[in-house]
């Protein structure tokens, strides 16, 4: 039973830390996933990204030297707090679950679908 500090999560939270590109408006940022559910990310970024902004998302889940499985996802930045670290943990909902796909190069997030 969760305690009353926690609230009650929709979605599962998958601790997973991978590549992750951002695009906001005319600009691409590349950061890392500090975990996952099915229609939401929590990222670790150098970069403020202001809350509100509306972001595309490609995800690298394929096998390293040639990654070619991406998961891709517009979404809303919903809160931004700064770490200890100096970087700045980024929640951000997804206006539907990921979707999966295959590429023989890097992803272009103005392509999704």
């Amino acid at each position: 039973m969760p305690s009353p500090q926690q609230p009650l999560r929709r979605y599962v939270r998958y601790p997973l830390h991978l590549p992750v590109s951002v695009r906001l408006d005319d600009k691409q940022i590349c950061t890392q996933s500090e975990n996952i559910s099915i229609k939401g990310i929590l990222l670790s970024c150098a970069s403020r990204i202001p809350e509100g902004s509306a972001v595309e998302l490609a995800i690298t889940v394929g096998a390293l030297p040639n990654p070619g499985v991406f998961l891709f996802a517009r979404g809303t930045v919903l809160r931004v707090q700064r770490k200890p670290s100096g970087d700045f943990a980024v929640a951000i909902e997804c206006e539907r679950p990921f979707g999966l796909t295959r590429q023989n190069s890097n992803p272009d997030p103005t392509q999704i679908q």
